[in-house]
This record gives structure tokens, C-alpha cells and sequence, in this order.
């Protein structure tokens, strides 16, 4: 598990427009919050933030350096509990959550997952779903893994792998249920199966426009009454 340092700067209580204007300046408002300490509004720099989370990913150990006008520097060991993204352009961040932590007490994380090969039903016209994309661990902050490969080379059409073949190592309790599925090789949708449903759609059509054109005739009689 990476470990980083970056420096946040408290800040105020700020208004809406107040914020809006930090974020133009690409400065990313935060909080922390954690471990029955005062929760400590931040701000962090945007592009600064973005190289952490590229290199070290979600759940990445922190040592923030929190800089206060006429105050010391002071030392808080954190992860991110919170990532909000701008919906139309995702690597624009609108606000972070930092929760404190202790490298002595376990927490709960989610653990990213990463399938390896190609399963071998998906070569026979299977359809691979992949369920899940992260599994939720319990351990010490230290023992956090970047990531769980699962090799599903060897599912065939109608095979399954679920978090039971999770392989864990050192004292990292599995949180997310051992039967929980998370990837699974479908059966192709047999032609027979969409025929019907293409003709049931063109019957429907030509029903409209029937209805359609038996409402128009009477409209044209009364013109001509008139």
C-alpha cells in the first residue's frame, strides 16, 4: 500500500458562489473528519490531488500537512472517504472527504478487483458479465491491498466465480459475503428468442399508423361540408 504526503491549507466556512470561484482556480475544498477530532475544513490543490489519486489510487495512506494562517503545521495520517467527480467531465473534482485513521486499528476499504484472462465460454459465444468491481475488506490500514486478481480463464458458459475463491493473504478479513458472485460467463441469446420480439415491434408500428391514418379521414370530410 502506497504512502504519500501532500499539504492542504484550512480554510473558512465558504458560500456557494465562494467555492465555485475556488474550484475555477482549480482548488479542490475538503474536509476532515475522523477519530472524535474536530471536523477541519481544507482546501487542496486540484492538480496535486490529481497525480495522488493517479499514482496511489483510492486507497491510498496519506500524511497530510495542514497549513493554518499563524499557526504550526500539523501532521494528520488520512485516506479519502469521499471523491465527488464532476458528472459530465470526471476529472474534475468538486469535493474530497478525509477521514482520519490510526495504523493500529483495523478499518473497513473496498479493494478494487482485477479479472485476468480470457474466459474460456466468451471463445464459444458466451457472454462475460462482470458482476462486481471491488470487494469490502477489514484490516489494518498498512495490510490494504491495491487490488485482488482473479484469473477466469477457466469459466466456461454458465460458470461463475464468486469472493470465496478470493485468495487473501496476512490478516485481511473478507467483508463482502463468500457467495457473492463476481463475474460470470452468460449464454448467448438464442435467435429464436429475438425473432419474435422484432415481429411483435412491427405489428405494433402498423397498427399506429393504421389507427393514424383512420383518424385523419374525417377531419377531410368536414372541410368539405364546410
Amino acid at each position: 500500500m502506497d504512502r504519500m504526503e501532500m499539504e492542504v491549507q484550512a480554510r473558512p466556512s465558504l458560500t456557494k458562489g465562494q467555492l465555485n470561484q475556488m474550484r475555477s482556480e482549480d482548488k479542490v475544498p475538503a474536509v476532515l473528519y475522523g477519530r472524535g477530532d474536530d471536523n477541519l475544513s481544507v482546501v487542496v490543490d486540484g492538480r496535486t490531488l490529481r497525480q495522488v489519486l493517479m499514482t496511489g489510487g483510492g486507497n491510498v495512506l496519506l500524511d497530510l500537512k495542514v497549513k493554518a494562517k499563524g499557526k504550526k503545521t500539523r501532521q494528520e495520517t488520512v485516506m479519502f472517504r469521499d471523491i465527488q467527480r464532476d458528472m459530465l467531465y470526471q476529472d474534475r473534482i468538486l469535493h474530497v472527504d478525509f477521514i482520519r485513521i490510526s495504523m493500529t486499528d483495523k478499518i473497513e476499504v473496498p479493494v478494487y478487483l482485477n479479472f485476468v484472462g480470457d474466459p474460456a465460454g466468451v471463445a464459444e459465444g458466451g457472454v462475460l458479465s462482470l458482476v462486481e468491481r471491488e470487494v469490502e475488506v477489514k484490516c489494518l490500514p498498512g495490510d490494504i491491498p491495491e487490488q485482488f486478481d482473479i484469473d477466469i480463464s477457466a469459466l466456461n458458459i454458465g460458470d461463475s466465480v464468486t469472493a470465496e475463491a478470493l485468495v487473501l493473504e496476512g490478516d485481511i478479513e473478507l467483508i463482502t459475503p463468500l457467495d457473492t458472485t463476481l463475474a460470470q460467463v452468460l449464454a448467448p441469446m438464442a435467435e429464436e428468442e429475438l425473432e419474435p420480439a422484432v415481429e411483435d415491434e412491427l405489428e405494433e408500428g402498423e397498427e399506429v399508423v393504421e389507427e393514424t391514418d383512420a383518424e385523419e379521414e374525417p377531419a377531410a370530410e368536414t372541410e368539405e361540408e364546410s
